[in-house]
């Protein structure tokens, strides 16, 4: 009687192949090693997926998704004992390192092994140490991602840094423009054109048509007429003016206008962080890449800033963040001076007496006809000393406490305010370095 020869064990295969990989790495290459091994340990490839083209960082994949839901998840699939990839980077790059291990866990869990073609079959004695070579090269592809990331993070940079481009669309009104290897312009891009050669750059420059005038005119309309952005997209919308995407304006399509720093001529980048397919977030300003004058304007940078002072007025949630600002700042301001005073051998007690008498002033810096203004109030308990200290916070900056000031107290009107601006003489009097604030506070608390 004839002995019949042991069923072929069975298997699917998996290739992927993303933009940045070398050409060893292609999905033609990856299925000729997948053959040649399962020839030599006699198992049959009854099917392949596989991703062209898609990068390793996330499971949104249609082969790798394709895999899991009609042959890994599915139990009226064929039967088949293992899932071939070429090497841990092919299953993917993940910055979790716990995602690659779940997706291999669900295909144990469905008595599939998942085997890695570049090292063979991990022997029984050796399961452990090839558990932890998994686990490292796990973290080597995630880490590849990473240094590619940075490397091409850092030349967006230096992009940025010239005033030039490092990809995305223009703003409304404003248009690409190819500059040639002697940086001398080329010509327009229009939508779905891009720089040939590396050598070449892309910036960018008012389109000088109906939408880079639709720009001005919502400027003028705002500082010269008090037209709020709602305002302006009715008056817009009325002269049959379209937004890029040929819909009507709406308020939110208008504040964006109003409120974009490049159409003052300013490169800026990284003001969101979104790489590796990890959760945006918007960056602090002090992480932005900002050149100035990188390209010609369509507003002047004067007329920009009294457009932001209009803004704060006219909508409501803009002075209330500033209200806001005051109060967190007051809290943090409370904090650092309670610690302070506590170094000084006060009791809490004290301290909390002492810095409710204390007489400092919050006040957020303003703008009218692009010069810097500050308003600050005293409370009538305030007048028994002979000074205030006046804490300026500024919205737009990274860090909302920005200057200092010394205020004499017979400076303040008698209806407790006092208004100055960056050329009033007093203010360069008023004005004091953050080291000397601490020394203030003290000389204010042995009146107290």
């Amino acid at each position: 009687m004839a002995i019949s020869a042991p069923a072929l064990k069975k298997a699917i295969a998996y290739y992927r192949h993303s933009a940045e990989d070398k050409q060893e790495n292609s999905v033609p290459i990856q299925r000729e090693h997948a053959l040649k091994f399962a020839t030599k340990n006699h198992v049959e490839i009854i099917h392949e997926e596989a991703d062209e083209g898609k990068s390793g960082l996330s499971a949104d994949r249609p082969g790798f998704q394709r895999l899991f839901n009609e042959w890994i998840l599915n139990p009226n699939a064929p039967d088949f004992d293992y899932v071939f990839v070429y090497d841990v980077s092919r299953w993917g790059r993940f910055q979790d390192q716990n995602e690659p291990a779940y997706y291999e866990f669900q295909c144990k869990e469905q008595g599939k092994k998942v085997i890695y073609i570049s090292r063979g079959f991990p022997k029984e004695e050796e399961q452990l140490i090839a558990t932890l070579q998994t686990s490292i090269e796990r973290y080597m592809a995630a880490e590849y991602s990473r240094q590619l990331s940075e490397k091409v993070f850092y030349g967006c940079v230096k992009v940025s840094e010239q005033g030039y481009s490092a990809g995305g669309l223009p703003a409304y009104g404003m248009s690409r423009l190819l500059l040639d290897a002697n940086k001398q312009p080329i010509k327009k891009l229009k939508k779905g054109e891009w720089k040939s050669i590396s050598n070449e750059r892309v910036t960018f420059t008012p389109s000088d048509d109906d939408t880079t005038e639709a720009v001005r005119e919502m400027f003028r309309l705002l500082v010269e007429h008090w037209e709020s952005p709602q305002s302006i997209a009715d008056i817009l919308n009325e002269k049959g003016i379209p937004t890029a995407q040929g819909k009507e304006w709406k308020s939110s399509g208008v504040q964006r206008v109003l409120t974009n720093e490049v159409y003052t001529g300013t490169r800026i980048y990284n003001k969101t962080w979104g790489r590796l397919k990890q959760k945006h977030r918007q960056n602090p300003r002090k992480e932005w890449v900002i050149q100035r004058d990188a390209f010609p304007h369509v507003v002047t940078t004067e007329l920009f800033k009294d457009a932001q002072e209009h803004l704060y007025w006219l909508m409501p949630y803009k002075w209330k963040k500033g209200v806001h600002a005051i109060r967190r700042a007051g809290l943090n301001l409370q904090g650092e001076v309670a610690t302070l005073l506590l170094k000084q051998g006060m009791t809490i007690d004290e301290t909390d007496i002492t810095i409710r008498k204390l007489p400092v002033v919050l006040g957020v810096c303003f703008y009218l006809n692009s010069v810097a203004h500050w308003c600050f109030v005293v409370k009538e308990y305030m007048k028994n000393y002979d000074y205030v200290l006046g804490v300026s916070l500024a919205m737009d900056k990274s860090e909302s406490v920005d200057r200092f000031f010394w205020i004499p107290i017979n400076s303040f009107d008698t209806t407790n305010f006092i208004i100055f601006s960056e050329g009033d003489a007093c203010c360069a009097e008023f004005t004091i370095a953050r080291e000397v604030v601490e020394e203030k506070i003290l000389s204010l608390m042995k009146k107290s």
